[in-house]
């Protein structure tokens, strides 16, 4: 058996001239990995996201590791500025039993079919972001390697989508978030078996978009009228029993 679980859709509004909420800021986490480090250079244009991207960690995981030299990557990942030396892990190859092209194709059969539902509403498609994309990947990656599932970190209490966009430099007047995961359960499934072994890349996809359209919070998202922009990636564990996905929206 399967169980297939979907988030409360997070929603973030900021009004260009009128105060119409208020986003906190919260102090990232200052533990230490006992693990090899390498120090890479911050060049010119680097983002924080891009950096983590390339060395396979979580944006959260880049902020711990160098938050207690440069403390002002907690309050705001997009305080990273050309010259700082950043600790990444030296061992950093992610273990994964699903290729990325797999995970990138159920991706874009879930944009494909999110674009299908808003057609048939008469609105715009959304198109495909590099950025939105990048922080989605992040998001999931983070869902997976700290196995948790939520909009909010566990730890610290904030909005790790937030935090993405600022590391990003992202300008926006609207975003949000849908998340997803399916699961095998262990006392049905035998433990050798993966979710990708279960289902076709369109089955999965389905999985997911046929979740989020059932929930009100998460239709809502996908039929926001402000959002122009999508993100979508996934992840999975290494033993391949669980899946994740992420879909990030913005104007």
């Amino acid at each position: 058996m399967n169980r297939i679980f979907f988030g409360p859709a997070l929603l973030l509004l900021i009004a260009v001239l009128t105060a119409c909420g208020t986003i906190k800021s919260y102090l990232g986490v200052t533990t230490e990995s006992p693990v090899e480090y390498l120090v890479y250079t911050v060049n010119q244009g680097d983002t924080l996201s891009q950096i983590a991207t390339r060395h396979h960690v979580t944006i959260e995981e880049l902020i711990t590791l160098n938050s207690s030299r440069y403390p002002s990557l907690a309050r705001d990942p997009s305080s990273l500025k050309p010259g700082w030396q950043l600790r990444v892990p030296k061992s950093t190859a992610p273990a994964t039993e699903v290729p990325r092209t797999d995970l990138k194709q159920v991706a874009k059969l879930i944009i494909d079919s999110i674009n299908n539902e808003r057609a048939q509403k008469g609105m715009s498609l959304l198109r495909s972001d590099v950025i939105l994309t990048r922080i989605a990947t992040n998001r999931s990656d983070d869902l997976i390697a700290r196995d948790y599932f939520s909009h909010y970190d566990p730890q610290t209490g904030q909005q790790p989508f937030l935090r993405y966009l600022q590391a990003e430099n992202f300008a926006y007047r609207f975003a949000g978030e849908n998340i997803a995961e399916v699961k095998n359960d262990s006392g049905w499934v035998p433990a050798w078996m993966t979710v990708a072994s279960r289902y076709t890349a369109v089955d999965l996809s389905s999985q997911f978009v046929t979740g989020w359209l059932n929930s009100p919070d998460h239709r809502a998202n996908i039929f926001n009228g402000n959002y122009r922009r999508t993100g979508v990636a996934l992840s999975v564990s290494a033993d391949g029993r669980r899946i994740v996905a992420t879909q990030v929206f913005s104007d």
